[in-house]
């Protein structure tokens, strides 16, 4: 039963540390992500007025 138990863990601690390295990467792209898009200048007020015409 030791054994076992022992390999879960290992197992377990082995499947954290994976998931925090994919995580990271996660987070990388999506900054990248949202870098790539606001990259230009946001036209809000154009965006605004387009809305409001139909309205």
């Amino acid at each position: 039963m030791a054994g076992f138990l022992s390999r879960f863990f290992e197992k377990l601690k082995s499947w954290i540390a994976w998931s925090w390295t994919y995580l990271w990467a996660v987070w990388f792209i999506l900054v990248m992500f949202v870098i790539y898009i606001l990259r230009g200048p946001l036209k809000l007020s154009k965006f605004y007025k387009n809305l409001n015409q139909f309205v």
